[in-house]
């Protein structure tokens, strides 16, 4: 009996399992995302070029990251954004999501 209970409530485990570690992939790629985005508005901000940290902010960023940079009206906007996925390595297309970051910083260049 604890067999066929074993059998039937396995499959659940390690479906929770799955959900728990793709939940925890969700939250360290958007706290990669928000870190690499506040870093690269405080770059710029503070006088480096946009390229530079574009630069910067990819390398901060997870592998594959786009990264835009404007400035408007004495404000600079980065904004990242970047696939998640499942780091299992059948299943790295399960529940793959874009997620986005942005971050704006007073312009504090002469």
């Amino acid at each position: 009996m604890v067999t066929a209970e074993t059998a039937v409530l396995a499959p659940f485990g390690v479906a929770f399992a799955v959900l728990l570690l793709w939940m925890v992939s969700l939250g360290l790629t958007q706290v990669q995302l928000v870190d690499a985005a506040r870093e690269g508005a405080r770059l710029v901000a503070r006088g480096e070029t946009p390229a530079t940290a574009e630069s910067i902010t990819r390398r901060q960023s997870p592998p594959g990251a786009t990264v835009q940079v404007s400035s408007h009206d004495g404000l600079v906007t980065v904004e990242v954004s970047a696939r998640s996925r499942l780091p299992l390595p059948f299943f790295s297309h399960v529940g793959a999501r874009t997620l986005r970051a942005s971050a704006v910083s007073a312009d504090e260049s002469p």
